[in-house]
């Protein structure tokens, strides 16, 4: 195995997952690329939240995430209300309407987690994840 192999595997991992959901997603309505199926998890998951907390739940650049909004606002999944704390920040919540597409997102979701494990052993995911944490803290102390 070369060094290189690792890296060339988790690319194709994350391809070949984007490719499996993407499908899907867009069967919702829900655009991929701008990362709308984990907008909608991280508000069903942790509630109402300021732009900036969403932004760092979901890992996004705060205006890259701005857009986002805009067009899942428009087409009725969230709403954003000023924020009593501060005048500038806006609190975002799903609609009702965004929380049934939420709900059909974490059932993908669940259905991919159940596609990734396949007849992997407990012992081997844990051991997979443990490997997969400190990679990512290889990456971070690179920042």
């Amino acid at each position: 195995m070369e060094k290189n192999d690792i890296r060339k595997i988790l690319h194709r991992l994350d391809l070949e997952r984007r490719q499996l959901m993407r499908p899907k997603f867009l069967e919702m309505g829900l655009t991929v690329g701008e990362g709308q199926p984990r907008i909608l998890n991280c508000l069903l998951e942790q509630g109402e939240m300021s732009q900036r907390e969403l932004a760092d739940a979901c890992m996004f650049d705060v205006t890259t995430l701005s857009r986002t909004l805009d067009k899942m606002e428009k087409a009725g999944l969230l709403t954003r209300s000023v924020n009593p704390a501060s005048r500038r920040a806006h609190l975002i919540a799903l609609t009702p309407e965004g929380k049934e597409k939420a709900g059909q997102v974490q059932k993908q979701f669940a259905w991919l987690d159940q596609v990734l494990w396949g007849d992997i052993e407990e012992k081997e995911m844990e051991n997979l994840y443990r490997t997969l944490e400190k990679i990512e803290e290889n990456v971070k102390k690179e920042k």
